[in-house]
């Protein structure tokens, strides 16, 4: 089908998600699956049995943005999200600033999601016997492999928000029905596989913080990634029916699923696995399967590639509505709204996420001499994740402590106000601990700055 262009702003196709959509959306971008797989050994290698501790003390600050979201997305739904709320509620010099943020956190967040989609397929090709070891161990082949991955997210997401959606809610199914089935197994054999018996001090040992709170202050980022892409429904918000209540809501419904997820499927993975193995695993997921059902463990294989397939499309998804709406609002050239006319999806920006993306999978397979620092390129998006949250809680802060009219606005004030001293908190952990990040982010924040010191137009309220 050929699908009509409009080489201009227009608007989104309206009254596309239903609330099952942006239940599925908001759950399935923050990819449980993916997420454990990615960065638990990584927690594991630093925290040990207090990762999922860790994780607990992290998820009230992550609620409280979503409890932010939900109130934002009552009084200004937007494409644009928090980007728009920082222009409407602060002034367009902020709002640029937050814009540069916003992509720094969100194009950051894709490349490093190509190269594991290709890897994870390979395993599970290699696994099941469809490719031999020689092929599966080849640059070559991820690329090409995170190569179709990027096409097929480029096919759904220039075919519209529903497509999307369809495609997401398939996968997620897949990913949500494979992680529970091994959940039940690993519970029901749980007395003959207990490696390390369960103690309340994995969720409650908060005295180790004291004794080594250097590792937790450089944890702090990886579980950062792990805990966001629920607010994809607010970048859906004018996309969806009843936007005035839904988007916000099933966001906070997304992350508290998600966590969920983590407590059962990490606390059995603690238990039922050897805590180096973990530590020194690529995909702990995996480590763990083998322990309970060595026969079929490449089952979460298939639960781990649908979860990465759906994190770099609905990644993509967030990038291209707050690209879109920048557009609108005349932060971003015009052609970063450039829509089709019949799927209204905006396929000019997504045309330059994904040549981006298949440019630096390219650079990350093809030129070792430059990998390393492209590693350390894409791993500080979690940072920029933090810091994307920390204004938006900056932002519920100025709003709700100038405006009277808002109802229960001590409650978000004191919300907005607790949101962003944790992620303040975080950031700074993250920074002081990493002298490259540190670097990486004074230089990548001059762009930010220089936007936030020449736009001229300031207060729009």
């Amino acid at each position: 089908m050929i699908l009509r262009i409009n080489k201009s702003s227009g608007d989104l196709k309206s009254n596309v998600h239903r609330f099952i959509d942006l239940s599925a959306l908001s759950t399935s971008s923050v990819a449980p699956a993916f997420s454990i797989a990615a960065s638990y050994g990584v927690i594991v290698m630093y925290l040990g049995f207090y990762s999922i501790m860790a994780i607990i003390l992290t998820f009230p600050v992550w609620l409280g943005a979503a409890i932010i979201f939900r109130k934002f997305n009552r009084l200004y739904p937007s494409a644009g999200a928090s980007y728009h709320w920082g222009n409407r509620v602060v002034s367009r010099r902020y709002g640029s600033m937050q814009a540069w943020v916003i992509t720094l956190a969100y194009f950051f967040s894709i490349p490093p999601i190509v190269i594991p989609a290709g890897e994870y397929t390979a395993v599970l090709l290699y696994n099941t016997g469809i490719i031999n070891y020689a092929t599966y161990n080849n640059a070559a082949t991820i690329f090409i492999i995170g190569s179709v991955w990027i096409s097929i997210t480029l096919i759904a997401s220039i075919m519209g928000a529903k497509p999307t959606a369809r495609l997401t809610e398939i996968f997620l199914v897949l990913e949500l029905s494979i992680i529970a089935v091994f959940v039940v197994i690993a519970i029901y054999f749980l007395p003959g596989h207990t490696v390390n018996p369960i103690s309340y001090r994995w969720f409650i040992g908060f005295g180790q913080i004291l004794k080594n709170p250097y590792k937790f202050m450089i944890a702090f980022p990886v579980i950062a990634t792990i805990m966001d892409g629920w607010e994809i429904d607010s970048y859906a918000s004018e996309e969806s029916l009843n936007r005035e209540k839904w988007p916000g809501t099933t966001g906070i419904i997304g992350l508290i699923a998600v966590f969920a997820i983590y407590l059962v499927t990490m606390t059995l993975m603690d238990i039922e696995t050897p805590m180096n193995l973990l530590s020194a695993s690529l995909d702990p997921l995996a480590t763990w399967s083998q322990y309970i059902i060595p026969k079929y463990s490449f089952i979460m294989d298939i639960a781990v590639i649908a979860s990465t397939a759906s994190s770099l499309w609905l990644t993509t998804y967030i990038l291209s509505r707050a690209w879109y709406a920048m557009s609108r609002e005349k932060l971003f050239p015009r052609q970063f709204g450039y829509i089709n006319r019949e799927r209204k999806s905006p396929y000019a920006n997504l045309l330059m996420i994904g040549i981006a993306a298949e440019s630096i999978n390219a650079v990350m397979l093809f030129v070792p001499s430059i990998e390393g620092f492209f590693a350390e390129l894409l791993s500080i998006s979690g940072i920029f994740l933090m810091m994307e949250f920390g204004i938006d809680a900056f932002t519920g802060i100025y709003l709700y402590s100038r405006r009277r009219q808002i109802s229960r606005k001590h409650m978000y004030l004191a919300v907005s106000i607790f949101s962003f001293t944790g992620f303040s908190i975080m950031i700074l952990f993250g920074l002081i601990t990493d002298t490259t990040f540190l670097i990486l982010f004074i230089i990548m924040m001059i762009p930010g700055a220089i936007m936030l010191y020449t736009n001229k137009n300031q207060d729009i309220i």
